[in-house]
C-alpha cells in the first residue's frame, strides 16, 4: 500500500482544492484504498486501466454491498480516474449503479417520544430532542456552537453542513427552553456538546451509543441510527401539513424530489402547519447529569 501512498495524497489534494468536506474526502480516500488494496492482492501492476475499475466494481456487488457504498466507491475512482491521473472514463463501459428506491425508517411520534425519555442523562435527552426537532444531521448537530443559537429570532445557525453549505433552522420554544436548561446544567464551552474534556467536541459514537442504549431501554425494535430522527422530523412535519418547499429549505436540500420522497412515508397529507414536537409532552430528568 506504501506504493499508492503518493495517488493517496494528490487525490486529497484534489479533494481540499475542490472545497470538499473533511468527512467526504476520508469516506473518498478510505473507498480508494480499498480499489489499491484489491489491486495489490490479485497483483495488478502497471497503469491504471478502466478494466481494472470495471472488475473492482462488479467484485463490490458480487459482495452484496449497498448501493450506497458501491455507489462512493464509483464516485471515488471516478473522480481519481478523471481528475487527477487525467485518464479516460467510458460510461458505457463502466455504468453507475442505480439508485435503489428504499423508503427510509421512520418512527411514530410515540415511539420518539419514548425513545427521547429512556435517555441515559439529561445531555443525551437533550440532544435527541435536538435532532427531532431540527431535523439537523449528526455531524451538523455535533458540530454546533453555542453563537449559532439565536434565541431572539429562534434560529439555528448550520455551519458548512453537507455540500459546504449555510442554512438556518427554526426551533420550537420548547427547545429553546430546554437548551437553556441544559447549559445552566452543564455549562459547555465553545461547541454545544462537549466531549470528555471541557471544549472538546462530543464523538460520533459517543452519540450513536447514547441513542443505541436509549432505544434498546425504550424496547423499540426499529433502526437506532441517529438519521432516524431526521427522518421522523420530515415526516411528522408533512403528516401535519407543513409546506414542502418550506421543508427542503429547513432540511438542507438541494433539490425538491429529495424533500418529496418523505410524502410516501406519511400517513395523511394535509395542509395546515403545526410543529409535532408541540404536543407531545417529554420530561426530562435533571436529576441524571
Amino acid at each position: 500500500m506504501q506504493t499508492y501512498q503518493k495517488h493517496l495524497e494528490e487525490f486529497d489534494a484534489y479533494l481540499t482544492l475542490k472545497n470538499f468536506s473533511k468527512a467526504t474526502r476520508n469516506a473518498y480516500g478510505c473507498a480508494l484504498r480499498q480499489f489499491f488494496a484489491y489491486r495489490e492482492k490479485h497483483g495488478m501492476d502497471g497503469p491504471f486501466t478502466q478494466g481494472q475499475a470495471r472488475e473492482y466494481i462488479l467484485y463490490r456487488h458480487k459482495q452484496g454491498l449497498k448501493w450506497q457504498t458501491i455507489n462512493g466507491d464509483y464516485s471515488a475512482m471516478y473522480k481519481f480516474y478523471r481528475e487527477v491521473m487525467g485518464l479516460s472514463w467510458d460510461v458505457q463501459h463502466i455504468p453507475r449503479p442505480r439508485k435503489e428506491r428504499s423508503l427510509p425508517p421512520v418512527l411514530s411520534q410515540g415511539e420518539v417520544q419514548k425513545i427521547i425519555e429512556c435517555g441515559g442523562t439529561f445531555k443525551h435527552q437533550v440532544f435527541m430532542v435536538l435532532l427531532y426537532s431540527t431535523g439537523l444531521r449528526l455531524s451538523e448537530a455535533l458540530g454546533l456552537k453555542l453563537s449559532d443559537i439565536d434565541g431572539e429570532r429562534l434560529q439555528i445557525r448550520v455551519v458548512k453542513g453537507k455540500g459546504a453549505k449555510d442554512r438556518y433552522v427554526e426551533m420550537p420554544l420548547c427547545l429553546l427552553a430546554l437548551l437553556r436548561e441544559y447549559y445552566r446544567a452543564y455549562r459547555p464551552k465553545n461547541l454545544l456538546f462537549n466531549g470528555k474534556r471541557v471544549g472538546s467536541a462530543w464523538a460520533q459514537r459517543s452519540a450513536q451509543w447514547a441513542i443505541k442504549n436509549a432505544r434498546s431501554a425504550a424496547g423499540v425494535g426499529r433502526p437506532e441510527s441517529p438519521h432516524v430522527f431526521r427522518h421522523c422530523y420530515a415526516t411528522h412535519h408533512l403528516e401535519n401539513g407543513t409546506n414542502l418547499v418550506y421543508l427542503k429549505e429547513q432540511l438542507g436540500h438541494k433539490h425538491l424530489k429529495t424533500t418529496a420522497r418523505y410524502i410516501r412515508l406519511c400517513k395523511s397529507y394535509q395542509r395546515q402547519v403545526r410543529h409535532p414536537i408541540a404536543g407531545m409532552k417529554i420530561t426530562c430528568r435533571t436529576d441524571i447529569l
